[in-house]
């Protein structure tokens, strides 16, 4: 795991596609049981033993198959600083994500209205508001082409459950990999979706901390 930020507030990863973000009743592994595990070790080799594991908490989700930087708290006061900042909508959010299709423009917004299906596991997208749905917005650039589609850079103006993949996909533009959402297959439990860029205020020296993830490797990979 490659951390890209920590001090004694937060801990900051770039998680690898097919880790669940947060520790749950999953079989799968988590990036936050192995952060916890970390920070474990580390107090462990700076004290001693001792009763009991540290405070680290997950303060954003990833989804499984994307990738990218993903922000823990260690303390809960920061905790409650983070969730405040993502909640007024002051955390700036960048992705990268390759797509299979022609997106309609060069750069552009993508404004639709988004609900999660009945189970739960995926997003239903439409160009009118529907009952259950809230508007999700994103904004996007075409970095270059691709051989099937493109690069693009997305920046989110809203938090919606699998929005960036489910817009892309609705107007014909998948994430290569996201098979849920009619993408061309790629890796097991991985889509090109990465998060790469994370801009928050830190919660201790309110500070503005940009936090940044480099591409994963198999990028390179067709």
């Amino acid at each position: 795991m490659q951390i890209i930020y920590e001090d004694d507030t937060l801990l900051a990863i770039n998680k690898p596609a097919g880790l669940s973000s947060e520790s749950g009743k999953a079989l799968h592994p988590s990036a936050e049981k192995w952060a916890q595990e970390y920070t474990s070790d580390q107090r462990r080799e700076a004290v001693g033993a001792f009763q009991r594991a540290p405070y680290l908490r997950a303060v954003h989700r990833l989804d499984r198959a994307s990738s990218g930087v993903l922000l823990f708290s260690k303390t809960k006061s920061a905790l409650t600083n983070l969730m405040d900042q993502f909640e007024n909508r002051t955390v700036e959010k960048i992705y990268i994500a390759e797509v299979v299709g022609t997106l309609p423009a060069a750069s552009g917004t993508l404004q639709h209205h988004l609900a999660k299906s009945p189970d739960g596991k995926a997003a239903i997208v439409s160009d009118m508001p529907f009952d259950g749905s809230k508007p999700a917005e994103c904004a996007y650039l075409v970095l270059e082409k691709t051989a099937t589609g493109a690069r693009v850079e997305i920046v989110p103006k809203t938090g919606r459950f699998h929005q960036i993949r489910a817009q892309l996909a609705h107007i014909g533009c998948p994430v290569l990999g996201d098979t849920r959402y009619g993408g061309q297959p790629w890796l097991e439990h991985a889509v090109k979706l990465h998060a790469c860029r994370l801009i928050v205020q830190h919660p201790k020296t309110g500070e503005r901390l940009t936090l940044e993830a480099p591409l994963p490797d198999n990028w390179q990979e067709a």
